[in-house]
């Protein structure tokens, strides 16, 4: 005779239970589950004595991993959570990988920050939750939830994906003055999402051809954009004000500094402006050499400003509430230095009504959004 008791209980399997049943001394169990896993005795016994049997039952299901959920956008510093949902037992263990790589030193609920996270930044919340606060470029990616025991392995796969994100400016150049002869090199990082473009203006305007100068521009591994021109044998005209541009669909973001050369006054040639009438115009003299003792103004002769509607700051002329009439015209500016050093470049203005017509012509010289070409000029002005 042989009975059956399972470990942890007093009475003895009843064989007719529900999916349990003992025939000839065998224990039979139908549907097997989880709970039914543990250590098993068979007391055999006859007119001789007695024998004890233990014996272990081991369940397992195939495993099967889902992260949830499968797919998330984030923006830059708001905070992502992925959830590990397995299906299948045992689960002996559960890891979390970014891009094919475990993420080590994860802090568990109840630990401090560890490995190399000084604000515990990425963390479980449970082995099957992991939180991410504080979302940066670097965490965007594949997430995979690997699960295990001793007779299987399952992952499942989840991305999180960054929000837009407006550019910002990580490096800028700084003010430089130099004699003429060196190199020099101008540079700009920015970071955003999606990956923004880099550009470089001189004096507000694309830098001119020129065999001395090169740009170049290269994204780093997280998608961060750095940009530099590079002007070898750096002469007087070299000098002005340079502007690094970064922008995408998510915004815009530039800096400006000047590169000041030593050597005589320098001014480069202006296209002709386009301006609008009753709105603020602002002419910029674009002006190299240094030192500058003044810039100045004029148009017709005549030195400005002259009229309350005109200031000159710096080298910038500013005509407020533009007219027709008194506006429109040839202008000039002269640079000047010590020892009678002066150079001298003029621009022409003119000036569109407000009319329809007017207008009409102005949106025919460019496509909407884009800029005028320089050889067409440019418009400047303000509300």
């Amino acid at each position: 005779m042989c009975v059956w008791w399972r470990q942890g209980q007093e009475n003895a399997v009843d064989a007719g239970a529900e999916r349990f049943s003992v025939r000839d001394g065998t224990l039979s169990i139908a549907s097997v589950r989880e709970s039914d896993a543990g250590t098993y005795f068979c007391n055999a016994s006859n007119s001789e004595g007695s024998e004890v049997l233990e014996l272990t039952l081991q369940v397992w299901a195939p495993l099967s991993v889902h992260v949830l959920p499968p797919r998330q956008t984030v923006d830059v510093g708001k905070s992502a959570d992925l959830a590990c949902q397995v299906a299948g037992f045992p689960r002996h263990q559960v890891s979390w990988l970014k891009d094919g790589r475990l993420i080590r030193g994860l802090a568990g609920p109840d630990d401090g920050a560890v490995g190399g996270d000084p604000g515990g930044r990425v963390r479980l919340l449970a082995a099957d939750r992991l939180h991410i606060a504080a979302v940066t470029k670097e965490d965007r990616g594949m997430y995979q939830c690997l699960v295990r025991n001793d007779h299987d392995m399952a992952q499942g796969a989840a991305e999180l994906r960054l929000g837009d994100a407006a550019p910002t400016l990580q490096y800028k150049f700084i003010e430089q003055t130099m004699q003429p002869g060196p190199s020099v090199s101008l540079k700009c990082s920015a970071t955003g999402n999606p990956t923004p473009h880099m550009s470089w203006k001189l004096d507000g305007f694309p830098l001119p051809p020129n065999d001395r100068v090169m740009i170049g521009q290269y994204v780093t591994l997280y998608g961060d954009v750095v940009s530099h021109v590079n002007i070898s044998n750096v002469k007087a005209e070299d000098g002005g004000e340079y502007e690094c541009e970064a922008e995408s669909r998510a915004g815009l973001a530039k800096h400006q500094a000047r590169l000041n050369i030593y050597g005589p006054p320098f001014v480069r040639a202006m296209p002709d402006i386009i301006a609008v009438a009753g709105k603020v115009l602002h002419i910029k003299c674009p002006v190299a050499g240094y030192p500058i003792e003044s810039v100045v103004w004029e148009k017709d002769g005549v030195v400005l400003p002259n009229i309350m509607r005109q200031r000159v700051s710096g080298n910038t002329l500013t005509i407020e509430n533009v007219q027709h009439a008194s506006d429109q015209g040839t202008y000039a500016c002269t640079a000047r230095a010590k020892h009678a050093h002066a150079a001298k470049r003029t621009v022409a203005v003119k000036v569109l009504g407000e009319s329809p017509a007017s207008l009409t012509s102005l949106t025919s010289l460019t496509r909407q959004g884009s800029r005028l070409p320089l050889f067409i000029g440019r418009i400047s002005w303000e509300e």
